[in-house]
């Protein structure tokens, strides 16, 4: 119930302030620009809109605010959090927009620049800054007190992270435009009036975008240096910052294509467009940003380690980079491989293969390292002798990198085999063909060879995968020693499964009837079933790990354990004691539903239109 009355105070109050935010800026804005020719149906609506939303805002927020003065449940919890951040974030990002408004207006007037409507941009500008940042501050001023009052949660603390990041990366995107145009401009060749207007905006983005992304990436790092270690520990921080990193590096990788693709132009005899500036700008910024935030991820690394779900980031974050360096090396590797074929046969003349020859050759040669790095270092990792290295080779984000370049290549060549077929057989069959036959298979060939390559480089690094993984399994199997510890016929029948699932593994089947703890003495894993009736004091001496399925008793009921049939028991056991022993999530092992049935049939007929569209794609491009 008070889940409910939460979601709708706090929906319902947030539709009504920014019904009344924008209905007053854009009344105000009509009255101080509009003078004579302002619509009376305009004026008429917003002013209904703003009676509407601020009674309906007013009469929730301090519903709401009286109920969280009454509990500390009400003010800590995660709907309200959602409400004050989420509106935070949504007045911040236009409030930025409208200070850069008015700043570039003012300033434009005192240096007499001609601007386009100023005093519209004016008024907006002032207007909007004043409405927007009086509401923004009252929220930041709640969320202090409301953080002073009751601690965050976990969900609570997620929403005010999620909060910071966001509007960390958006004020980042910003001053880092604004400097990029401020790099072009001062190496540039723009001069004159048109040199300080773009000096103005660039300037002005750089500053406010600056301020904003100050304050608040202050805030997350003096949050991840408090002693909090849900704020320590949050994989999402890492996220963001490999997501920045990785968007930097785009930046980088993508100038760094046309920059070395206009070199081998000029350097083929070919006309270049565009200032050298234009493009070097953005590689120095990109660059930077980069360098800023690896040194801040390698600080983070160092101060707390790396937790699971942050080295999954990390994986995705590397997968991510390779898979974009990867794919632009082969692009380039099959369009270098076109042009080769296109002029060893003479099917065009070498002066017309210069331009896809430089392009080609420049995406080749800008993936071609950052694959290369990215991979080493992913297989560095993965190369680790003990359990981490056996970690990364049984990553989600290694098999969906690799199985996914498998599968695209699988694409790629049977689309290109398809269309060699369909020319070769065509002519077979009579019909007409006009050109070079050779000229039109070139592009499948070329990537039909490459997609060949990728399928062997890819099915060996999965296949070493698999035999490392098994080795690593058989290895831990062969050394651990197990006891089972169960009721007459179920232990049997939990021993029997595991010595047939697990042919190398010590079993021993513990009797009561003797002394447990002697023959507990030298194992690494108890598995079994346990009742409250039991009586398993003696189990508490033992140092070994502990892995108990509780069974149904009468006036006990277990919370977050599922039922289980007694015959499917000692398969369960068997698949946990394997996740255990290789180090991987316990969870049960679930039949299949008809949900899941259901939707298999439907991820499978997705898959099939999505092979058929990537298919008919290609034909078309060879074509």
């Amino acid at each position: 119930m008070a889940v409910v009355r939460r979601w709708y105070l706090f929906v319902s109050a947030t539709i009504g302030l920014h019904g009344f935010a924008w209905a007053l800026i854009w009344l105000l804005y009509g009255v101080m620009v509009g003078g004579d020719q302002i619509s009376i149906g305009t004026t008429a609506f917003q002013l209904a809109a703003l009676m509407i939303c601020l009674p309906l805002w007013l009469i929730h927020w301090l519903w709401s605010e009286r109920l969280a003065r009454r509990d500390l449940d009400e003010r800590s919890s995660a709907v309200r959090k959602l409400y004050l951040y989420g509106n935070l974030a949504a007045l911040l990002l236009p409030l930025i927009g409208s200070v850069n408004d008015l700043v570039t207006t003012l300033l434009g007037w005192l240096l007499r620049l001609e601007m386009y409507d100023p005093t519209s941009r004016f008024w907006y500008g002032l207007i909007a800054s004043t409405v927007l940042g009086a509401l923004f501050a009252y929220h930041s001023v709640v969320a202090r007190n409301d953080a002073h009052l009751a601690p965050l949660t976990s969900a609570g603390a997620l929403v005010r992270r999620i909060y910071l990041l966001l509007v960390t990366g958006v004020s980042l995107i910003v001053w880092t435009g604004g400097a990029t145009d401020l790099v072009r401009l001062i190496f540039g060749p723009i001069g004159g009036i048109a040199a300080r207007a773009v000096f103005l905006n660039a300037a002005v983005s750089l500053i406010v975008g600056l301020i904003v992304w100050i304050g608040h990436w202050w805030r997350a790092q003096r949050l991840f240096a408090s002693a909090n270690e849900d704020e320590r520990a949050s994989a999402l921080r890492k996220f963001f910052l490999y997501l920045v990193i990785v968007g930097a590096m785009l930046v980088v990788v993508t100038n760094a294509t046309v920059l070395l693709a206009a070199l081998f132009r000029a350097a083929f005899g070919l006309e270049t467009s565009g200032a050298l500036i234009d493009v070097l700008a953005p590689i120095l910024l990109g660059g930077l940003v980069a360098i800023f935030y690896t040194r801040v991820l390698r600080a983070d690394v160092a101060a707390i380690g790396e937790a699971p779900r942050q080295a999954g980031a990390r994986r995705l974050a590397w997968y991510l980079v390779a898979a974009i360096g990867q794919l632009a090396a082969l692009a380039g590797a099959g369009g270098l491989l076109n042009v080769i074929i296109r002029g060893l046969f003479g099917i065009e003349a070498l002066t017309d293969l210069r331009d896809p020859l430089a392009w080609f050759g420049a995406v080749f040669l800008v993936g071609v390292p950052i694959w290369g790095w990215c991979w080493r270092q992913i297989q560095v990792a993965a190369a680790d002798p003990g359990p981490a290295g056996v970690a990364e080779r049984s990553s989600l984000a290694r098999r969906i990198y690799l199985f996914g370049f498998a599968f695209v290549a699988s694409l790629t060549l049977l689309s290109a085999l398809i269309y060699i077929l369909f020319r070769i057989i065509s002519i077979l069959l009579g019909e007409r063909f006009s050109g070079d036959l050779l000229a039109e298979l070139s592009l499948a060939v070329s990537y039909a060879l490459i997609a060949v390559g990728v399928l062997i480089a890819h099915a060996l690094a999965l296949r070493a995968d698999t035999r490392v993984r098994q080795a690593a399994e058989v290895t831990r199997l062969s050394q651990a020693r197990v006891a089972v510890l169960a009721e007459g016929g179920l232990a049997s029948a939990i021993a029997a499964v595991l010595q047939r699932r697990f042919p190398q593994l010590a079993i021993t089947v513990v009797d009561r009837a003797a002394d447990p703890s002697a023959q507990l003495a030298n194992v690494d894993l108890i598995v079994g079933t346990w009742q409250p009736a039991d009586d398993l004091r003696w189990l508490h001496a033992s140092p070994a790990r502990k892995l108990l399925l509780p069974l149904a008793s009468p006036g006990w009921s277990w919370l977050g354990v599922e039922a289980l049939d007694a015959t499917d028991i000692p398969e369960q056991i068997a698949n946990a004691v394997r996740q255990a022993l290789v180090g991987e999530p316990i969870q049960l092992r679930r039949g299949v539903s008809a949900g899941m049935i259901v939707g298999v049939a439907i991820g499978i007929f997705v898959i099939i239109l999505i092979v058929f569209g990537v298919v008919q794609v290609a034909l078309f491009a060879f074509a």
